[in-house]
């Protein structure tokens, strides 16, 4: 007869492997990326420089085919890096959610720096795009939300405050409503971000040119966030309310930036988003 010591080892070597190859191989995947959301298709649209930008799209599911809302996004990185599948799986959630989503592409600067004016004038081409295309993308052209994360937060905000400043004296479209997630929206002196903007940040930051016509805004921030402040944050949404505007503030306690990322708060703060698109009959 073997060593009753023996075989109880290698039960339990075996049961072990039983438990922790499932979550190894979860693990490998999830770091080949095996497992990330996949847009739906990849349409493209003229940049404001004329070239060719990407819009990743997930289509609205559950719908029965008719016009649904839209949500487009911009992906942070100091307008410098970053990519439209940074922002896939929060297109995912809201997809399942009835909604459009597109997350786009835009001017990111080289390695001297940003094109921060460059990237503004591609988020409003890539706007513009959804509002000349609506139809062909069963989209309700009066229900289209942008938002975005960090700079791309900022890229959104200024769509809402009117910028890039229209040189030709039309009125400028403005999205329905904004979702911004730990938004670069003062880009004033003294601010982490205004470094890369001090020659022209005035015509660049959201904050000072905040108007009656700002959109209705959802703004979240974490409290201890270095990039966005709370007080920066509350500072505009202080100015939306002054000039009769609607600007609503979720603070995530103990949270910093790009927080919105992490499984547990894409849920959180997505759950929040749809609640809020509703409250704006948008949904």
């Amino acid at each position: 007869m073997g060593d009753p010591m023996a075989k109880e080892y290698w039960y339990f070597v075996a049961g072990a492997l039983v438990v922790l190859l499932p979550a190894l191989l979860f693990v490998a995947v999830k770091k080949l990326h095996l497992l990330d959301a996949k847009p739906d298709q990849i349409i493209t649209y003229a940049g404001g420089g004329g070239q060719a930008m990407d819009l990743h799209v997930f289509k609205a599911r559950n719908t029965g085919g008719d016009a649904a809302p839209a949500l487009l996004l911009f992906h942070g990185g100091a307008w410098m890096i970053g990519a439209p599948r940074d922002l896939h799986r929060h297109c995912d959630f809201f997809a399942d959610r009835g909604i459009h989503c597109f997350s786009a592409a835009y001017r990111l600067g080289p390695g001297s720096g940003p094109d921060v004016e460059g990237a503004i004038d591609d988020a409003r081409a890539a706007f513009d795009y959804l509002l000349d295309n609506a139809a062909a993308l069963k989209i309700n052209p009066a229900h289209i939300a942008v938002g975005g994360g960090s700079s791309g937060g900022h890229l959104a905000a200024a769509l809402g405050a009117g910028l890039p400043l229209n040189r030709k004296g039309t009125l400028t479209e403005r999205p329905a409503a904004l979702v911004l997630y730990n938004p670069m929206v003062d880009l004033s002196p003294c601010t982490p971000d205004h470094h890369l903007v001090a020659d022209f940040w005035e015509s660049v930051s959201p904050l000072h040119h905040v108007d009656a016509s700002l959109p209705p805004t959802l703004l979240m921030v974490g409290s201890e966030d270095p990039e966005v402040p709370t007080a920066t944050a509350e500072t505009f949404c202080e100015a939306a309310e002054a000039a009769d505007g609607f600007c609503e503030l979720v603070i995530y306690k103990d949270q910093t930036h790009g927080f919105f990322n992490k499984p547990k708060y894409l849920r959180l703060t997505g759950e929040r988003v749809v609640e809020f698109l509703s409250d704006q009959g948008l949904l």
